[in-house]
């Protein structure tokens, strides 16, 4: 049996071209706006748009202007052309459409996309046999299940592997010897779905009507109830990279994405979304970031932390914008959109290599609302990432934090918002101005009492009443006005980040 890497990007394609491969082939160049009938499209090739002539069926056609776009939809309806290609959408397009509609980016060229569609079609981009995507797979199963995941073919020869942290006996044998141990070769043959087998469970990789191979999981702290869904897919996707037989290729989570991804930049819509994960009352949005000194989360994660997170919940979708990981997922009753999040927190914390933090949405039931989160969850990771500890938090438990937060970043195009009677400690360059302007924020944060702001600056509380006195002194205020107050109170708490405590 041979194991070949058919990632989207490489060759080794079988049949026909799917449109679904060309959105999923390079990360970030298409967003989805109208998806028509759906991606799974054929893909036969690629033309620029002539209004006097009819595309070819299933041709991807580029459309440069944007005011022939309906022109052009409804000869790439007449023709069954595969796509339309756009670089931005007209103000009063509608998201139904005859055919598919990709908005190509920018900096992306025509050029560049006709280029990657005959690559595609001819498999030029070339690919060795490696088993490289099926490490990709293992290791994206081993976060989301916690624990140790191997891939092996139909002879017990360990083709890939995960780890998500302590690697028990059997399964270090296992993957040390590169084979599963003799003892327990002959009860894993004898299964035909995922179910416990020893210290194990363990699920076969159908190929066809014949096993090519078997996904093993080592739990790291027991078995949740979802193990056997898990495996299955798991092994399903696992197939892709068998070529013996015709295997479909998974291009699930990039397609999600993209979908996710339209949604939340304003090209898509949820019901494109939907007509993929499936129908849901109600929708949450989670946001991820990385915490303190942790690196940025980019696009380069966004494969294992999608494939984790629809393993963890099938529903979810995932995409990266920015340095932001934002996951939309079916909201259900009680503590389980939560639930989901903080473990999803720690699996994205494990693979990344350093804590993350994660803020939960409210419930949306359309697209507007979806995206309505979109600004607010993004400033909530900004202040859960200046937090001492990392945690997963409601967006309600946040939103007075993220005013303060929005209203910074509205201060930094408008710096003269900050002008007043702070200037003379804010433009100090002695250790002086620093010192006065955290005492200010400590005395706000104790609720203007000095004993506890003293306490959180370790200073006797006398020290601390005599700073005020100096600072009202020097800045001309009268902190005893309620007006005079809340201004400074706002200037102070967009100019001082919050005292870190242990």
């Amino acid at each position: 049996m041979t194991a070949v890497d058919e990632r989207p990007g490489t060759a080794g394609l079988s049949g026909a071209v799917r449109l679904s491969q060309l959105v999923s082939a390079r990360r970030g160049w298409f967003s989805v706006a109208a998806p028509a009938s759906g991606l799974d499209r054929p893909l036969a090739g690629v033309t620029r748009w002539d209004p006097s002539r009819l595309p070819g069926r299933n041709e991807l056609v580029t459309v440069p202007a944007a005011a022939e776009l309906e022109q052009a939809l409804a000869a790439a309806g007449r023709a069954q052309a595969a796509a339309l290609v756009v670089r931005e959408l007209p103000p009063d397009f509608g998201l139904t459409a005859a055919v598919p509609v990709l908005v190509a980016e920018k900096q992306v060229s025509w050029a560049a996309i006709e280029t990657l569609v005959r690559a595609l079609l001819s498999g030029a981009r070339g690919g060795t046999p490696t088993a490289g995507g099926l490490y990709e797979l293992a290791e994206s199963a081993a976060l989301a299940l916690d624990g140790a995941v191997v891939i092996t073919d139909a002879g017990f020869r360990v083709l890939a592997f995960g780890c998500a942290g302590t690697v028990d006996a059997l399964t270090s044998e296992t993957i040390l010897s590169r084979r599963v141990p003799d003892a327990i070769r002959e009860r894993l043959s004898r299964m035909r779905s995922a179910t416990r087998a020893g210290s194990w469970w363990a699920a076969p990789i159908r190929v066809g009507s014949s096993i090519s191979g078997y996904v093993l999981w080592a739990p790291g702290h027991g078995a949740p109830e979802s193990a056997p869904r898990a495996l299955n897919e798991v092994s399903t996707a696992a197939a892709a990279w068998f070529i013996d037989e015709p295997a479909g290729r998974d291009d699930e989570d990039a397609i999600r994405a993209e979908l996710l991804r339209g949604l939340l930049t304003g090209s898509g819509s949820l019901e494109a979304l939907t007509e993929r994960l499936g129908p849901a009352r109600r929708w949450r949005l989670a946001a991820l970031a990385a915490h303190a000194d942790t690196p940025a989360i980019t696009s380069e994660h966004e494969a294992a932390m999608a494939r984790c997170a629809r393993m963890l919940d099938p529903g979810a979708a995932t995409a990266v914008l920015g340095s932001v990981l934002f996951v939309a997922f079916p909201s259900t009753p009680g503590s389980g959109p939560a639930d989901f999040a903080e473990r999803l927190r720690r699996r994205v914390s494990a693979a990344a290599g350093g804590p993350m933090v994660s803020c939960l949405g409210r419930p949306c039931g359309t697209g507007e609302e979806i995206r309505a989160e979109l600004n607010p969850l993004r400033h909530a990771t900004g202040v859960l990432a200046a937090r001492p500890t990392p945690a997963t938090v409601h967006l309600a438990d946040l939103r007075p934090h993220v005013l303060i937060s929005e209203l910074a970043g509205l201060a930094d195009e408008h710096p003269g918002l900050l002008d007043g009677a702070l200037d003379v400690l804010r433009r100090d360059d002695s250790p002086r101005g620093a010192e006065y302007l955290a005492t200010l924020r400590c005395w706000f944060d104790a609720g203007g009492d000095a004993t506890r702001a003293a306490a959180a600056l370790r200073i006797h509380r006398n020290t601390f009443r005599y700073r005020l006195q100096r600072i009202e002194a020097l800045c001309a205020v009268d902190l005893d006005d309620p007006v005079q107050r809340f201004t400074i109170e706002l200037q102070t708490r967009l100019l001082v980040p919050p005292l870190r405590t242990s």
